[in-house]
């Protein structure tokens, strides 16, 4: 490319910077060095401009930053870059995205924490509400022994004077005594309703309705076994390889196929970038062909050819 001082001594300077400047422009234009001029002129001719349009014509950016924000902050609610909506997070728990750590970290820390007593206010509810200790609606509600025992109306009165205040009490003072592990519990919990609030949300918002969705579908199985190669190439974090593996039984063969289906669609870009090509072990012909169905005739012999001639 000729640069502008060597043009400039060609051609007057204010020539040669506007020449300069529609080069770099046309620079922008994908393929235009392999394209004749004569076929740029073609092209060029019948193009429409922004005139009478000067809230475009003005633009300084290819998205003004108030639309950027607009779909930011209305369609970007995802938790990929830049707010862009992952798979997980629209069905991450079903492959226990967030659930699966927060759950192994609860149970971890529930082990340094002493519940005993909690454990059995929990469990003398639970016999309040299933008539162990008297019909719950009409009373009277009998808890024979323990720190709750006592003769209630209801199962109402026994929650609110009795095992409502003990549990508050009981949780009261495993924080106060196990204040690192109480903190983590809750962090834990938060990101298990957090996750679970926004796969609610993107749900609603691309109009998903489980219940309506015809179960066992041959078309969509067949349709999601096809789709898997392809699918194969998207490795990134919280994307569909992710959960496919999440969900998949790695103890069957038919787990491990899936996945071995989503490697092989990985695989071929690479083989394919250096020429090799990839080849399926299964004909797409039978072999041996199918048997030929027992149809009417369509040919004419020789004599009722020659009969059709007479004719």
């Amino acid at each position: 490319m000729i640069t502008y001082n060597r043009l400039s001594q060609i051609v007057p300077s204010d020539q040669a910077l506007a020449a300069k400047a529609l080069s770099v422009s046309l620079q922008q234009i994908t393929g235009i060095s392999t394209i004749r001029l004569a076929d740029l002129a073609v092209a060029v001719t019948p193009q429409q401009t922004t005139r009478d349009l000067p809230a475009i014509t003005e633009l300084t950016t290819a998205v003004p930053a108030n639309v950027a924000n607009y779909f930011t902050t209305t369609t970007a609610s995802g938790t990929g870059p830049n707010g862009t909506v992952l798979v997980v997070d629209i069905l991450g728990t079903a492959g226990g995205f967030v659930s699966a750590g927060a759950m192994a970290n609860t149970i971890s820390n529930l082990a340094n924490v002493n519940v005993v007593s909690l454990t059995s206010t929990y469990s003398t509810m639970a016999n309040v509400v299933n008539g162990v200790y008297g019909d719950p609606t009409t009373g009277p509600v009998v808890i024979p022994a323990g720190p709750y025992a006592n003769t209630y109306v209801d199962a109402d009165e026994a929650f609110a004077n009795a095992l409502i205040p003990g549990a508050q009490s009981e949780i009261s003072t495993a924080i106060s005594v196990y204040p690192s592990y109480t903190a983590n519990l809750n962090i834990n919990w938060t990101n298990m309703a957090n996750q679970l609030t926004l796969e609610q949300n993107q749900q609603a918002s691309a109009d998903i309705v489980f219940a309506n969705l015809v179960p066992n579908s041959t078309t969509s199985m067949y349709s999601f076994i096809f789709a898997l190669p392809a699918t194969g190439k998207q490795t990134e974090s919280g994307g569909p390889v992710q959960l496919i593996e999440s969900v998949a039984n790695t103890n069957t063969f038919t787990g491990q196929a899936v996945i071995a289906s989503l490697r092989e669609g990985h695989n071929q870009p690479f083989l394919q970038s250096v020429g090799i090509t990839t080849n399926a072990d299964i004909p797409a012909e039978p072999n041996p062909p199918p048997p030929t169905a027992n149809l009417i005739p369509s040919t004419y012999t020789a004599q009722q050819a020659a009969n059709l001639v007479v004719v």
